[in-house]
């Protein structure tokens, strides 16, 4: 055990020197050298990245389906947010059904006081419904920190609270138009046919439904979840979870990313059980999967950042301290090497690229570290995890355009606007794009360039899933530390 201690204060230590190197030897190539990302500031920032790109799927954008509110349930929405009259509502382009894809440029110049100015070219929209994009918006949408942050007033817990209706409908799509008949979700091309079902998009939904449950059943005391409390019957979705937990048995995950991420969803499914037998069922298969990533070798980026999350989260889940281990170890030898301290980035292969999908499986992995792993990895993955977003989200441009516009002035008061968002970002208005995440940015030849610059929903929401700011200790990433202290193993 001493050994294995030395060994991660030994790499600690490593990595500790390539990200002071990396910070020295970028600051003289940029214009903005004096702002950098810190461990302290870093989060705040990626909180407005992921909520920029949630605002613009599913209430900007117009990329999927309408949705209408009714007036009786809007108005049970402005009660819990706190209103007593009504106030004018703004037009927002509000969908249920997401898209699998859109070109982010405005057709007119953005105006935030008119958001019919925030919407994207209809023509350039892929209508088909994808599992995984309804159920990252679905996992965004009932993550409790992220609206918990930053929604200290009536119109921002509005805003917060008029989701819970896309939420429902979120779930109803995936319950009622992506399940195919042989009991597994698949996407759905705007001709009505399927797609072949893809493992991880199982684990996805039974991820979504089970944090809609949970949201629905907590017993925290906050305006959002007594909404949810009030305003959402767990019991609706119960048998919509059942389904995707069957789904995840029958199409089981090979990969170690979707083995990890079928941890997780697992995790919670046990969570929101209210059936012994389920819940037993869904632990065994949880930690079947976690023995199968101790054993992955030479696996590629995301595979790698996927397994140190899923191994982190087995251990939490599961209290087995040979999890925790195993994550450490992954991080050491199958994460760190693949550090580019002239990069400031993990590699990828040849050319480095980086898509949305990469880079929050990446995320994963140092956030779980930096929250769960042993102190000098902590410190290692805190060192690491800025100077990664920074590299990737502001130098290659993967974040197209600043989230400054969408901070309302009273959170920026007492804090520096470099604290929310990286001030070599391009403003909407000078990019002519949406502040949300481009398909691809490639590193060759010496220079960075965006590939791909349309919107993939489902990668740009499991990379806004996975850019969290912890609220009181907990973030919306890992499973919830209150109910994994009741949780009956």
């Amino acid at each position: 055990m001493m050994a294995f201690t030395r060994a991660l204060r030994a790499i600690a230590i490593i990595v500790a020197g390539l990200v002071m190197a990396t910070a020295a030897g970028t600051a003289a190539e940029r214009a903005d050298d004096d702002v950098h990302y810190r461990s302290d500031t870093v989060d705040i920032a990626a909180h407005w990245a992921a909520r920029a790109t949630l605002a613009n799927a599913v209430m900007f954008s117009g990329l999927g389906e309408s949705l209408s509110v009714s007036m009786s349930t809007a108005d049970d929405i402005l009660k819990h947010a706190g209103y007593v009259a009504r106030p004018a509502m703004p037009d927002m382009a509000t969908v249920g059904a997401v898209y699998a894809a859109g070109d982010p440029t405005f057709m007119q110049t953005p105006d935030l006081s008119d958001l019919r100015t925030l919407r994207w070219d209809p023509g350039s929209f892929d209508r088909t419904l994808e599992p995984a994009a309804q159920a990252w918006a679905l996992i965004k949408i009932t993550s409790p920190g992220f609206h918990l942050n930053f929604h200290d007033n009536k119109a921002d817990k509005r805003i917060a609270l008029m989701m819970l209706p896309q939420a429902e409908a979120l779930a109803g799509v995936l319950a009622k138009r992506l399940l195919t008949d042989r009991g597994l979700f698949a996407a759905r091309a705007p001709d009505g046919t399927f797609a072949e079902p893809r493992a991880r998009d199982q684990a996805v939904v039974l991820w979504g439904v089970s944090n809609l449950i949970l949201a629905a059943t907590s017993a925290r005391e906050d305006y959002w979840h007594t909404a949810y409390r009030a305003l959402v019957d767990a019991d609706d979705y119960r048998k919509l979870a059942d389904r995707a937990f069957a789904a995840v048995e029958q199409l089981p995950p090979e990969t170690a990313g979707d083995r990890a991420l079928a941890v997780e969803a697992l995790g919670r499914y046990a969570l929101a059980a209210n059936d012994k037998q389920r819940r037993e069922k869904a632990l065994t298969l949880a930690r079947r999967h976690a023995n199968a990533l101790q054993k992955f070798q030479d696996l590629s980026l995301e595979d790698a950042a996927l397994a140190v999350y899923g191994l982190v989260e087995a251990g939490r889940l599961l209290r087995d301290d040979r999890f925790a281990k195993a994550a450490a170890a992954a991080f050491e030898t199958g994460l760190i090497p693949k550090w580019d301290d002239r990069l400031g980035a993990f590699r990828t292969g040849e050319p480095v690229s980086y898509t949305p999908s990469t880079a929050a499986a990446v995320a994963a992995a140092l956030n779980a570290m930096r929250r769960h792993g042993a102190g000098d990895l902590a410190k290692a993955a805190n060192r690491l995890y800025p100077r990664f977003l920074e590299t990737v989200l502001v130098d290659a441009r993967l974040q197209l355009a600043s989230p400054l516009p969408l901070v309302p002035a009273r959170y920026r008061e007492g804090r520096p606007d470099t604290a929310f968002a990286h001030p070599a970002l391009p403003t909407p208005e000078k990019a002519g794009l949406a502040p949300v995440f481009a398909g691809e940015v490639v590193h060759e030849n010496g220079t960075v360039r965006v590939s791909d610059r349309r919107f993939r929903t489902a990668d740009a929401m499991f990379l806004a899933n996975m850019l969290v700011m912890p609220h009181e200790g907990q973030a919306d990433t890992f499973l919830p530390a209150n109910r994994l202290e009741s949780l009956d193993r």
